[in-house]
């Protein structure tokens, strides 16, 4: 052991801290038929051939490598299978996933993995090379390409075999000056033989790595039990290494490899054996194929609650708004996969909410998350805007917009009212006299009034325009008309006391006098805003993150029922499953806006459906169809977890006709998660928006009746009740409050339940409530001058 230790030291001194010490190229296919960064110079292919595909629905990007579902690791590899003539020359690069750039000069090695059913000699061995940018920045070029025959024997039969080439060659090379060997992009591979030879390899598991005397292991592993998987989380001895997962789940005398992993986190979905029992782990970091010493830790599952379910998803949710953050600034990123730097607005504004939902729990310690919220107001402060209006995007390293489309770098006004209302929640729901809680009023009010919705208007016209850019102007002419996601952005401009916009702009521009409602019946539940069989369901989860549709009415519908129906269209549908994709049921169902096999749609039934899930879109529904919702979270959870579920709870997407999983996150896919879930529980943000003065005279201005909604925010410990949780009868302590005091029962999306006056409360007094089921509420006591209010949970 001390030998060991004095090694890793050794190597630690050799090797700078955090250096790099493998650098993966490939690991696994886009899916089970093709690399989508694997490309093969068709152009140029001669007299010989190279097997090349395209994606799914893609035809014109016909260049693309195949996998096999025989693999050295994971389920995939790449498929080389060509005949090399005499006149011909195969050339195929095999970039990072992600296209992203890798520094390999710290590194001695190029490494890979080869198959194939026939003996491969070392002269047929394909030529290899890399690609990277040139040194100017300017573009890409490949290096000379060279000989693996001259370091490597033959591939037997039926038998993976390392190749491995000194990575030195490449860069020493003279005829490689041009190369930026710290932005490497790709391995190429090439033909090396002449004689018309047909051959079919496999490859898979391409790195860059630098040779280790010692594989030093983890350190800090811990282990953390749910109700259907174990997290595991350490440190990393060092940057860019493997790591193997072994679990016992027979009290540590047999153990079993459970994955293998890039990350410095796990989450391991158990086996039924392991549910409901403390599962022992071993973590060993893995390098050039040799295991260090394991790490152990445990952790005990048990079954979870319906709400312990719930608030597990919640809290994963909100992960993405704090781990998968920009830390410097604290915007929320568009994605975990579009690059470390842009920023969305949108997804920004459901942080924010996210973050009211985090310090309400919890979540996090509730000075950090204060200090979170300053730093993004700062940000919101401080960076481009227009007419007061924020963009799309940001780069959130230099506070500038990041242009959306070419002529889309200004101003998005939908985007704007989800920060907006994210605002309004902020200086409610922080109504402490803290020095931090004053600054994110102070700074939330300023904000949001800062904003130009009039602007917006394009010169006076009955009707808001998505876009203003000072060089393109009005120039994308896109107005903002009903029925779709953006009725908030409509009672945000109309509630605005600064530059707020009349109520014919909403009656001409947004409701088009009346021509937005059109009455159509599907499964027998009746819509009248929705598009046919209820459009993607972010439509009516994004304006309703703040604006309560509990109770909330005008001439054109009933929102709350409007969204029930439209939510329970899509289960029916799913149900129906009138195209026959797979696992379509009541269970696993939501059409909504997210990742799809060829690329990003807004999928909705019928009209733009392809088998594509989007979890989002049932989990944010809760609200809505609590039950239907619930159990699409299980499924999701406890059946599907071990594809469909990562550290910022369901992926994007997934495609079971398809066998395709985004292992990826979108902010406002994750941010209306965490929010709607939330309104479902308690209310909080609903309370924290419609309690605004402005929003309810905004509202009463365009027309709307909101007869369920609660007076005051939600503000733990403004009076005392005992006991809690109660049979339903219990003591209101009034100190504070006048000699008359009204008592009011919410529930927790805001409908009023129950009312008494008591003329001569004294210093308690008692309330029966026998009619209330069990359940959670909000308890609210005024006085004409003051206002408190508390939750109550009913256990009878």
């Amino acid at each position: 052991m001390k030998r060991g230790f004095l090694l890793i030291m050794l190597l630690m001194l050799l090797a700078p801290e955090g250096e790099a010490q493998e650098i993966w190229i490939f690991t696994e296919g886009t899916d089970q038929t093709y690399y989508d960064q694997g490309i093969v110079d068709v152009a140029n292919l001669g007299a010989s051939t190279f097997e090349h595909t395209s994606p799914p629905g893609l035809p014109q990007y016909n260049d693309k490598v195949p996998c096999s579902t025989t693999a050295f690791k994971g389920s995939t590899s790449l498929k080389f299978n060509y005949t090399s003539a005499s006149g011909g020359n195969w050339k195929v690069s095999i970039f990072r996933s992600g296209w992203t750039n890798a520094d390999v000069t710290a590194m001695d090695s190029i490494s890979f993995f080869a198959y194939s059913t026939d003996e491969v000699p070392s002269s047929a061995l394909p030529l290899i090379g890399l690609r990277a940018m040139n040194k100017a920045g300017l573009g890409e070029v490949s290096s000379l390409m060279y000989k693996l025959s001259d370091y490597n024997t033959v591939i037997p039969a039926g038998a993976w075999t390392q190749i491995k080439f000194p990575v030195s060659i490449i860069m020493n090379d003279s005829g490689n000056s041009d190369l930026n060997f710290t932005a490497v992009k790709a391995v190429i591979f090439g033909q090396s033989e002449t004689n018309n030879t047909s051959r079919t390899i496999l490859v898979d598991e391409i790195t860059v790595f630098k040779s280790l005397l010692v594989v030093p292991p983890v350190t800090a592993l811990a282990g953390t039990g749910y109700d259907s998987h174990a997290e595991l989380t350490w440190t990393p001895p060092m940057a860019d290494l493997s790591y193997r997962i072994y679990a016992s789940f027979d009290g540590g005398t047999n153990y079993e490899l459970r994955g293998e992993t890039t990350d410095s986190i796990y989450l391991d979905f158990v086996p039924v054996s392991g549910r409901n029992k403390t599962v022992e782990y071993r973590v060993v970091t893995l390098a050039q194929n040799r295991e260090s010493d394991p790490a152990a830790t445990s952790a005990t599952l048990r079954d979870y609650t319906d709400e312990e379910l719930i608030d597990m998803v919640q809290r994963y949710a909100f992960r993405y708004f704090w781990e998968g953050a920009h830390q410097a600034s604290g915007m929320a990123l568009e994605r975990t996969d579009g690059g470390s730097s842009t920023a969305a607005s949108g997804a920004t504004g459901m942080g924010l909410m996210a973050l009211i939902v985090a310090h309400e729990r919890e979540y996090r310690p509730k000075e950090e998350i204060k200090d979170r919220i300053l730093n993004i107001l700062s940000f919101l402060e401080t960076c481009d805007r227009y007419q007061g209006a924020w963009s799309h995007w940001y780069n959130a390293d230099t506070k500038h917009t990041q242009p959306f489309t070419t002529d889309d770098d200004g101003g998005d006004l939908v985007e704007t009212s989800f920060i907006a209302q994210g605002l309004i929640a902020l200086k409610h729901y922080f109504s402490g006299t803290d020095a931090k809680s004053v600054q994110i009023r102070d700074k939330s009010d300023l904000l949001w009034k800062g904003v130009n919705w009039n602007w917006y208007r394009q010169y006076g016209q009955n009707v808001l325009y998505w876009h203003w850019s000072p060089n393109y102007l009005f120039s994308k002419n896109m107005k903002i008309s009903g029925w779709n996601e953006a009725l908030v952005t409509y009672v945000m401009a109309a509630s605005s006391p600064t530059n707020g916009v009349p109520k014919e702009v909403y009656t001409e521009g947004w409701a088009r006098n009346g021509a937005m409602v059109v009455k159509r019946t599907y499964y027998t539940y009746e819509i009248n805003l929705s598009p046919n069989y209820g459009g993607p369901l972010f439509w009516v989860h994004y304006s309703h993150l703040g604006i309560n549709p509990h109770g909330l009415t005008d001439q054109y519908a009933n929102y709350w029922q409007e969204h029930v129906n439209t939510v329970k269209i899509h289960v029916a549908y799913a149900v129906a499953n009138p195209s026959g994709f797979k696992n379509y049921s009541n269970k696993c169902w939501g059409l909504t806006a997210s990742d799809d096999p060829n690329g990003y749609t807004a999928h909705q039934p019928v009209s733009n459906d392809n088998g594509t899930i989007s979890p989002t879109a049932a989990l944010a529904s809760m609200p809505y169809t609590p039950e239907e919702s619930l159990r699409a979270l299980k499924y999701f959870y406890r059946e599907r977890g071990k594809d469909v579920f990562g550290p910022y709870g369901p992926y994007d997407a997934f495609n079971d006709e398809l066998n395709w999983v985004k292992k990826a996150y979108i902010g406002i896919d994750q941010g209306p998660i965490v929010v709607m879930i939330e309104n479902h529980r308690t209310g909080l943000l609903w309370n924290n928006v419609m309690v605004d003065a402005d929003v309810r005279a905004g509202l009463t201005k365009l027309g709307f009746q909101t007869t369920s909604v609660s007076p005051v925010p939600y503000r733990p410990d403004d009076i005392k009740i005992y006991p809690n949780p109660s049979d339903g009868r219990f003591l209101v302590n009034t100190a504070g409050f006048g000699q008359t005091v009204t008592l009011k029962i919410f529930a927790t999306d805001g409908r009023l339940l129950m009312t008494k006056i008591f003329s001569d409360a004294g210093p308690e007094f008692s309330v029966d409530c026998p009619d209330l089921d069990n359940g959670l509420y909000i308890v609210q006591l005024t006085d004409g001058s003051k206002s408190g209010q508390t939750k109550l949970l009913i256990n009878k």
